[in-house]
């Protein structure tokens, strides 16, 4: 279900939580995002998981872990000794001791890896609209990234998915109602080169059409992006502009799937030929996302449809040239 039980919830929030300490770091950290899994947790640092952690079946003891795949061989240090489960808050601090050195063995193995710069930059997507000093007067806010699913083909296949993120789009002036939100499934791609070929443009249309063309697969989604807002808000990891009776918020309206589309060449046609492809989808709507001047946060007034779209990008193609 994508969200953490009670028991999880309590000692992350409470003042006696034995990873309360957790909580608050990620807080006070712009570099830090917290996700919900199943009864565990992820916490990221530039796209990357910094640490697992998964409760243990009915009790207060949490499995903790760091990829070691990250400490490259040259690495400046080597993994800290930490506990390998937390189930007191000494063990949760010498974790968050541990954090920074993290960080460093991160940086030097993302250095190199250019194909994570997407991951990285979902990341500060989900920052700029959650958590930053503007998320509050946003319109769309982000609860999970990089989501697995089963996608039916056309001929009765079954094949993995992968949605960049999870969100919802609560527009300002209904802020006095929480249960007229859409969901959002946001899809970035860095560079003109992520536009084609697997995991392309084409492809997550095809995916995505196949997603939400399901009624009981968007159900079931509406309510994983509902409880994971709701427990984001109660962690305190989200900030919006909110009535002063707010309950939790209900997704009812018809699902938005956006494109964000970073750091492009203007002067390529490769995007224009693209979307002349594209057929209008019926089961959700489509979106393009257009920076406010610049930056990442996400109103209503920033998107465009596909017409819209198509013919802003000729503009620019016909205007620049191509390379």
């Amino acid at each position: 279900m994508r969200r953490i039980s009670d028991g999880f919830l309590n000692d992350l929030t409470e003042e006696t939580g034995i990873l309360r300490g957790l909580k608050e770091r990620v807080r006070s950290d712009d570099t830090l995002m917290l996700a919900l899994r199943n009864d565990s947790i992820d916490i990221y640092y530039r796209g990357g998981r910094i640490l697992h952690l998964a409760r243990r079946n009915g009790s207060c003891s949490y499995i903790a872990g760091f990829d070691s795949n990250y400490a490259k061989p040259g690495a400046p240090y080597s993994i800290p000794k930490v506990p390998p489960t937390i189930e007191t808050s000494d063990h949760c601090k010498e974790w968050l001791n541990a954090i920074p050195v993290l960080k460093e063995i991160m940086n030097f193995y993302l250095t190199e890896q250019s194909a994570k710069f997407e991951r990285e930059f979902q990341q500060l997507v989900a920052w700029e609209n959650n958590r930053s000093k503007l998320a509050a007067p946003t319109e769309y806010f982000i609860t999970d990234i990089e989501y697995d699913t089963d996608v039916k083909s056309d001929d009765g296949a079954v094949k993995k998915a992968r949605l960049d993120m999870l969100g919802l789009k609560w527009l300002s002036k209904d802020r006095q109602n929480s249960s007229s939100c859409a969901p959002v499934f946001i899809e970035m791609k860095y560079g003109t080169d992520a536009f084609v070929g697997k995991a392309g443009i084409a492809d997550h249309i095809a995916d995505l059409n196949n997603i939400l063309s399901n009624e009981r697969t968007r159900s079931s989604l509406n309510q994983i992006i509902a409880y994971q807002f709701n427990q984001l808000d109660r962690l305190g990891l989200v900030r919006f502009n909110r009535a002063k009776k707010h309950s939790g918020v209900v997704l009812t309206d018809k699902p938005e799937v956006v494109f964000l589309l970073s750091n492009v060449n203007p002067r390529s046609s490769e995007l224009s030929n693209i979307l002349k492809q594209i057929q209008e989808p019926t089961s959700y709507k489509l979106r393009f996302f257009v920076a406010n001047f610049a930056g990442y946060g996400m109103h209503e007034a920033c998107m465009m449809d596909l017409d819209t779209f198509s013919d802003w990008v000729g503009r620019l193609t016909n205007s620049k040239g191509a390379d």
